[in-house]
């Protein structure tokens, strides 16, 4: 299948997650994504979950999902002939992306402004906690640094108690969302030009404009919002049930009536509770009402009940109620791919279908399992290979199963 970005060389030098988030979405359009590593692998190699528990560079659950579709060429950049390579390798291609500390592949010769001259027609995408400039560029941080800076952990929590980090990755996800789309219409404009540019995206700033809604109320209002908990400044709120949580939302206040309706408890139809504001001046009382018949009826009824009324509510699912779920299933969300070290594992994949494909998953790459064919595309031969395979420039001996198949859509 060729997809949209067909044609596109991308050198993926990014390490952990948002930088190679990126790559990973380009792949899956169709780019040519080599993934360059050092020696011994991107670090994310070495964070769990593994299969069956036993750690290994092929099976993190991480690299598997985030370097799907992409050829892994290893490279130690340290040296000269490392760089030579991947100089070699930028003269073919169309995209870098990289995340190293603001300055560090300047110090290589591989900056910026040093690779633009030499390859004007590139596009150099960074994807660094705090970007290029300013006081904080040389800072490091991860995902619960942001967090904290951007002001989401302030509005996160209960309001009597310390502020929470939001759980996973989702300020690194974000951003490499960010850097994805800023690459394309970086691609875009050059096909005007014809000229490459600098896209320096930063985590930071995507954690900080998540959060225009209570920027706004502060700018336009001078208002605060406070951390509320499991409740919120509607009717809305996490509840215990018979085998779990379930998230109530009433939405219009037309609708209140109909929880009435669903809980078979006629007092919550009352007036009062049908007012602007009142189902949170009013929350203990409306608990109390609702709490006797949550807890004796199982989430998935409580959320079909409550939908059949037109009530948004939703439950909490976990993990096996997530792969089970039917609306996932029925538009194929997990889909099964092959791996010659994990084995056989559902994935999942974008949150968009196209009616003519357009994208593709594939399984992840082993570490330097395409360096002999990269390297010998460029145009070195058996002799050169090992003469560089010598002098360190590829590290440790790479994996030659190029030919595994393994690819799934």
């Amino acid at each position: 299948m060729e997809g949209p970005l067909t044609g596109i060389r991308v050198i993926d030098l990014s390490q952990y997650i948002a930088g190679p988030y990126c790559g990973r979405m380009m792949a899956g359009f169709g780019a040519d994504v080599i993934k360059v590593e050092p020696p011994d692998g991107d670090p994310i190699r070495r964070w769990g979950p593994f299969p069956g528990s036993v750690p290994g560079p092929e099976t993190s659950a991480f690299h598997l999902y985030l370097n799907q579709g992409k050829r892994s060429v290893t490279l130690d950049i340290e040296t000269e002939d490392g760089r030579a390579l991947l100089r070699e390798l930028l003269d073919t291609a169309d995209v870098l992306i990289e995340s190293f500390p603001p300055g560090m592949l300047a110090g290589l010769g591989l900056g910026y402004e040093q690779l633009a001259e030499e390859f004007p027609g590139l596009l150099y995408v960074s994807v660094t906690p705090f970007g290029q400039t300013g006081p904080y560029a040389q800072y490091h941080a991860w995902e619960i640094t942001t967090y904290a800076l951007s002001g989401l952990m302030y509005i996160t929590g209960e309001p009597d108690r310390e502020p929470l980090k939001n759980g996973g990755y989702l300020g690194q996800y974000g951003a490499g969302q960010n850097a994805y789309i800023a690459t394309l219409a970086g691609l875009w404009e050059r096909a005007v030009s014809g000229l490459g540019q600098h896209v320096d995206v930063s985590v930071f700033e995507h954690a900080t404009s998540v959060l225009e809604m209570t920027d706004m109320a502060y700018i336009y209002a001078g208002k605060v919002y406070p951390r509320s908990g499991n409740g919120a400044r509607a009717a809305w709120g996490i509840y215990p049930c018979a085998d779990g949580f379930v998230g109530v939302v009433s939405g219009p206040l037309r609708r209140w009536a109909n929880i009435a309706t669903l809980m078979e408890e006629p007092v919550l139809a009352d007036d009062r509770y049908q007012q602007a504001g009142s189902q949170s001046e009013l929350r203990d009382e409306i608990d109390a009402l609702m709490l006797p018949w949550l807890i004796t009826h199982e989430k998935e009824e409580i959320y079909q009940k409550a939908q059949a009324l037109g009530l948004p509510f939703g439950y909490v699912a976990t993990p096996a109620d997530l792969f089970k779920n039917e609306q996932l299933q029925y538009r194929g969300f997990f889909h099964e791919i092959d791996h010659p070290v994990a084995g056989p594992l559902r994935y999942p994949s974008i949150a968009a279908h196209f009616s003519d494909g357009l994208w593709e998953s594939q399984r992840a790459p082993l570490l330097g399992e395409h360096t002999n064919e990269v390297v010998t595309s460029l145009g070195h031969d058996e002799a050169s290979r090992a003469r560089l395979s010598a002098a360190g420039a590829f590290g440790a001996a790479t994996h030659d199963v190029s030919a595994t198949s393994g690819g799934a859509r």
